[in-house]
């Protein structure tokens, strides 16, 4: 009995057939020769049922393919008998991204630009597409080798289907819990934009029901995202999503006017526009009149400030604060035991291996394939190991996609028609295989990967690398054609503000090896001090941007948040190499900021599942199952250098994730937070039911 072939050998196999064709193959061909389709059965009474089952599969790997941006040619024609008939055809013009020239230097931005999207929805997408590019240009394999990194992320689980939405013109339907309001209401939009500003995701489209265009934050969706596959829209002409994300926060600022103990709060102090108005109402405490412009933002940053930074105006400000304040003690206070409402077990469950994500399909592989193939033509004797890293594979994987690999080719599939892959002492190389040896034209995943990080680049661009910048962009806008208009569609604000110029200032002292001397807000402990480093590398995490320096205090490298640097001056020549493992190595930036040391404490949270998965990789953590069968909560357990950190995040959480252990931490967080409750009296008793905060635990 013949082995069954699976979908993605014959969708390999039709790819290469139709692209090593100058005329076109009929139907009657692909279905007799092509591996994988059965072939007639000869006029049997089985033969019709037959021929409808192939004319299904047919229709079916056509419209993969164009799914996966491969385009197939028809043209008519006639056989012997002058009978009518289709032939298929991939045109290798239609096929293979263009000759590109690029220098070593443009294709390093390509490299910083596609390795933003590290651990994100486009992580794969874009180091597929700079594969190709470096493939195609002819340069062979360039590394992130800068001094600046940025890193980006999608948590938000609402992302991949408005992605979708958006990428596809179609309307979008989910629960959305507006700033201030306590209840959820239901929404359908039309995707015309996604943005990354604050740390935050925002979708910016056309709101259906409000007849009206419309921001929606991705972290206030309350539910799944229901894409409508029967309707499609059209998006606005020139329509730029970065010009969006330019106004958002650059309205008339508030003031908030916050009681602080005198001379403290630095975090606050720091803020630009901030100015001392007067006296407290309680003794040692003094009023600070803060500017601000994301009543949002601000009242998480002064929820986890607590006792220490009382509103006192605006009244919805306060209000707000005081409410996330509340639900998170509510949180806090909720029984362990059976007598809890939550019914909370004081162990969590089995632990969850990975982050849910999109399953695998045949065509993930099958771009997958397409894409190693020319890469094993352009590095041949490539480790076995380095293989399955580039492409993020496992060895069972690897093995079985190297085997697909060799059992395909032209029609005949005799010596010389099937792509010879083999290995010798662990060394990869592929013979045989011209048909494949060009990459397959960017997707729109890729182009719109490789574009987006490159014009957010553009913002941290010193001139060195302003012009090499503007090749990269100008190449990829070429490759990528008409999907090119997706890279106004989608846009990352990296950094902002007097941001800027501290990192400017620590971009020449890296490239100079000077040290820095800097006063430096640790604001777990509201303190200033002062520090000589050594930096060497600058990174970011979504919008919070990191120096990677030797801290000659600490005698050991540590990470410094750069908007936590109060000041900056140099101080001499610097007197350490980064050790070996550290030394300009995109694998030594960090998903986290977080450096874990023996000591750190172990805590275990109880968070709602989008919050859990959200803070699973800003801590390094790892998600665990409730352990009571409870499908509303994950279990979270973290490292953490100081327990007096949790504290703040639970307020910042507003009652949307608790402590459960250990349990000196349990009362570490209500001790803060009944203090923070305190402080706002006789205010506390009437936001027990504020707008805009939930516990998950009532």
């Amino acid at each position: 009995m013949p082995k069954k072939i699976d979908s993605v050998e014959r969708l390999l196999n039709l790819v290469i057939a139709l692209l090593g064709s100058r005329r076109g193959r009929s139907r009657k061909f692909i279905r007799d020769r092509v591996n994988g389709y059965a072939p007639a059965a000869g006029g049997n009474a089985g033969g019709a049922k037959q021929q409808v089952a192939f004319e299904r599969m047919f229709e079916r790997d056509k419209d993969t393919l164009r799914q996966v941006g491969i385009p197939i040619r028809t043209a008519t024609s006639f056989d012997g008998d002058d009978e009518e008939q289709t032939l298929y055809r991939i045109d290798p013009a239609d096929y293979r991204v263009p000759e590109i020239r690029l220098d070593e230097p443009a294709m390093t931005m390509l490299a910083v630009a596609a390795n933003l999207w590290t651990g994100a929805a486009f992580s794969g997408a874009a180091q597929s597409a700079l594969r190709k590019v470096a493939t195609r240009a002819g340069l062979g394999w360039y590394d992130d080798d800068t001094t600046v990194q940025a890193r980006v992320r999608t948590l938000e689980p609402a992302f991949e289907p408005l992605w979708t939405a958006l990428r596809e013109s179609r309307p979008a339907t989910f629960d959305y819990r507006a700033a201030g309001a306590a209840e959820t209401t239901t929404r359908t939009v039309q995707p015309w934009g996604l943005g990354s500003k604050y740390g935050q995701w925002y979708l910016f489209g056309y709101d259906e029901g409000r007849a009206g265009a419309r921001n929606f934050r991705l972290s206030r969706i309350q539910s799944e995202v229901a894409v409508d596959a029967g309707r499609t829209f059209e998006r606005p002409a020139g329509f730029s999503i970065a010009e969006v994300l330019k106004g958002l926060g650059t309205g008339e600022p508030a003031t908030a006017r916050i009681e602080v103990p005198v001379g403290g709060t630095h975090s606050l102090r720091s803020r630009n526009g901030t100015t001392v108005s007067g006296p407290g109402t309680r003794p040692g405490t003094e009023i600070l009149s803060v500017p601000y412009r994301e009543p949002e933002l601000m009242a998480d940053d002064l929820a986890s400030l607590g006792p220490v930074a009382v509103v006192q105006d605006p009244p919805s400000l306060r209000q707000a604060v005081l409410g996330r304040l509340q639900a998170a003690a509510a949180a806090a206070e909720t029984p362990p035991g059976p007598e809890g409402t939550a019914a909370l077990p004081p162990v969590l469950g089995a632990r969850i291996r990975q982050l849910p994500g999109g399953k695998a399909d045949s065509r993930e592989r099958l771009l997958r394939l397409l894409s190693m193939a020319p890469f094993l033509v352009a590095n041949p004797g490539i480790p076995e190991s380095e293989l399955a890293a580039e492409f993020n594979l496992g060895t069972d994987q690897l093995k079985r996609d190297l085997d697909t690999l060799s059992v395909t080719g032209l029609p005949g599939y005799l010596h010389g028609d099937l792509m010879d892959v083999f290995t010798e002492q662990g060394h990869v190389y592929i013979r045989d295989a011209e048909t494949l040896s060009a990459p397959l034209r960017l997707t729109q995943e890729e182009a719109c990967a490789l574009l987006v990080g490159l014009d957010a680049l553009t913002a941290l661009a010193g001139s060195a690398e302003a012009a090499s910048l503007a090749t990269a962009i100008e190449a990829v806008r070429e490759v990528a054609g008409p999907d090119a208009w997706l890279a106004g569609a989608v846009a990352l604000a990296l950094v902002g503000g007097s941001e800027l110029e501290t990192i400017a200032a620590l971009q020449a002292m890296i490239q100079e090896r000077t040290a820095a001397r800097i006063t430096y807000l640790v604001r777990s402990r509201d303190e200033l001090t002062e520090r000589t480093i050594e930096p060497h590398r600058l990174f970011s995490i979504d919008s919070a941007w990191y120096v990677r320096a030797w801290c000659r205090n600490a005698g050991e490298l540590r990470n410094f948040r750069v908007d936590h640097i109060q000041s900056l001056a140099a101080a001499g020549p610097q007197e350490h190499d980064l050790p070996g493992h550290e030394a300009l190595d995109p694998a030594a930036v960090p998903q986290s900021a977080y450096m874990p040391r023996e000591s750190d404490a172990l805590v275990s949270l109880l968070a709602d599942p989008a919050t859990a998965r959200r803070l699973a990789p800003a801590y390094d953590g790892l998600l665990h199952e409730p352990g009571n069968g409870r499908e509303d909560l994950l279990g979270l357990q973290i490292l953490v250098a100081d327990s007096a950190t949790i504290p703040p995040l639970m307020a910042r959480l507003g009652g949307h994730a608790r402590v459960l252990a250990p349990e000196a931490v349990c009362r570490q967080v209500g001790s803060w937070l009944a203090a923070a409750l305190a402080a706002y009296e006789p205010d506390h008793a009437v936001g027990e039911n504020a707008p805009g905060t939930s516990s998950k635990y009532r």
